[in-house]
Order: C-alpha cells, then sequence, then structure tokens
C-alpha cells in the first residue's frame, strides 16, 4: 500500500491536490453551497501548479520522452482542464482577476527554470506558500461570494495553519537547501521553528473560533484538526522519513472537510 500511495499519490502530486482541494471544500460545505466546477478548477489547477515545479530546465518542459514525462503530462492535463472549468463555470470580472493573480503568483514561485522562482528569494518562501494556500481555498470563496472582509479572520487562520504545517518541511529540508534561502529553522534553529510552527497552530485555532464565537460542527473540525496537527509537528525530526512528510503531514489539510463529514453522520 505504501509503494503505490509514493507511486500514485505522492510522485504525482495527486494527493497535495486532493488535500489542498479537501481544505477548499470544507469551507464550501460549511459556508456556502457547493460548486462542483470550482472543486475542479482548485483540484486540477493545484495539480498542474506542483507538476510543474518538478521540472528542472525549459527544454524538459517540452520533451515527453524525458524522466519527468508524467509530470509534464500532468502540468498540461491541469492547465487544460482548469482552463476547461473556467469558462464552464464562468466568474464576474474581478474574480477572474483574482484567479489571475493568484495563478501569476503560483506560476513564478513554482518557476523550476534555472532558480528563477520566487521561492528562490529569502525568507519569502514560506509565506508565498501560506499566502496561496489561504488565498485559492477560503479567499477564493469569499471573493465569489463578495465577503471577504466579512469573514477575514478565517483568511488569517487559514495563512496561520499553513505556516504551521510547511515549517516542518524546512526542518525536513534544512540539511539540504542552500544556506542562501534563509529559511526558518536555517534563521532560528530546529528547535525554535517547531515552536513557532505549534504557535501559528494555536493563534490560528484562536482566530478561527473568534470568527464564530461558538462551537459549531466547522471549529469542532478545525480544532480537532489542528490538535491532530500539533502532535504530528511536535514528532517531526530530520530523521523521519520523507512519507511521514509527504503524506501524513501534507495530510492534515484534508482533516477539517473528514471530520466535518464523519460529525455530520451524527
Amino acid at each position: 500500500m505504501k509503494l503505490f500511495i509514493e507511486k500514485y499519490l505522492l510522485k504525482t502530486n495527486i494527493w497535495v491536490a486532493l488535500c489542498f482541494t479537501g481544505l477548499f471544500i470544507f469551507f464550501q460545505l460549511g459556508l456556502y453551497e457547493k460548486i462542483l466546477s470550482v472543486w475542479g478548477i482548485v483540484f486540477f489547477g493545484t495539480l498542474a501548479i506542483y507538476n510543474f515545479s518538478r521540472i528542472k530546465t525549459l527544454n524538459e518542459f517540452f520533451q515527453f520522452h524525458s524522466e519527468k514525462r508524467m509530470q509534464i503530462i500532468l502540468t498540461y492535463v491541469g492547465l487544460i482542464v482548469t482552463l476547461i472549468f473556467v469558462l464552464l463555470r464562468g466568474f464576474e470580472l474581478k474574480t477572474f482577476l483574482y484567479l489571475g493573480v493568484l495563478g501569476f503568483i503560483s506560476f513564478c514561485y513554482s518557476l523550476p527554470f534555472s532558480g528563477l522562482g520566487l521561492r528562490a528569494i529569502p525568507f519569502l518562501k514560506l509565506f508565498l506558500i501560506a499566502f496561496v494556500w489561504a488565498g485559492s481555498s477560503i479567499g477564493l470563496l469569499l471573493v465569489v461570494h463578495q465577503a471577504v472582509f466579512q469573514h477575514s479572520l478565517l483568511f488569517l487562520s487559514v495563512f496561520l495553519f499553513v505556516i504551521g504545517i510547511t515549517i516542518p518541511f524546512d526542518i525536513r529540508d534544512s540539511a539540504s537547501d542552500e544556506k542562501e534561502l534563509k529559511t526558518i529553522p536555517q534563521v532560528i534553529g530546529i528547535k525554535n521553528s517547531k515552536i513557532l510552527a505549534l504557535l501559528s497552530l494555536i493563534l490560528s485555532g484562536f482566530l478561527f473560533y473568534l470568527e464564530f464565537r461558538e462551537f459549531n460542527l466547522l471549529v469542532i473540525s478545525w480544532f480537532i484538526s489542528l490538535l491532530i496537527s500539533f502532535v504530528l509537528i511536535s514528532l517531526s525530526s530530520i530523521k523521519k522519513s520523507d512519507f511521514y512528510y509527504s503524506f501524513w503531514l501534507e495530510g492534515t489539510s484534508l482533516l477539517p472537510l473528514l471530520i466535518y463529514l464523519a460529525l455530520n453522520l451524527f
């Protein structure tokens, strides 16, 4: 089972696309009506961006016979299907502009050619990831439904949650990352980085509760997800396998939806 997950879910980035889409669906089901076409935009857009980031050279991007063939194919498929869903769904001009800005930032961050991506800029990597994830999940929903200021605390909560679960990935890569990147663990150390990640989760939970000021199913689901994430981050270390980070820790963004659906059964 582990080999199957690594080959068909992790290496293809289908798992991260599923997890991110799950985070989006969690907020959509809890706050608004479900719109399947938007699920498609989020899933295939994420699939395209993450596979694009795995391509190392410009020539490789146009060579389907290279060792990155699967990533190249999934990038093209993701882009095409995302465009189809966008055209079928139809949005107001401001939503198109919002999607364009997020897409541009994601493209510039993931740009893999010769280290040109925004992720190569010191200190910026972590915050760009958090901004794009928050902006593409709860942020996109708020723009579509014209409620940006109505649920602004949710945006900040998701932003902090993503920071919390992303810092351990920098801890994992701290030995191999170039020193010029100046990631959080490189600057403040591994122990302090874990403390910062845990504090981010705590603050995320606090802001999430302030948004609703009651323990409804959304808040309970979020709190349980934070608790599980708290444990996984506490146990993270350089010695942990890549599977621990890429599957279990990445999967924490899918937890709110799974817990919310489970609670709705009772």
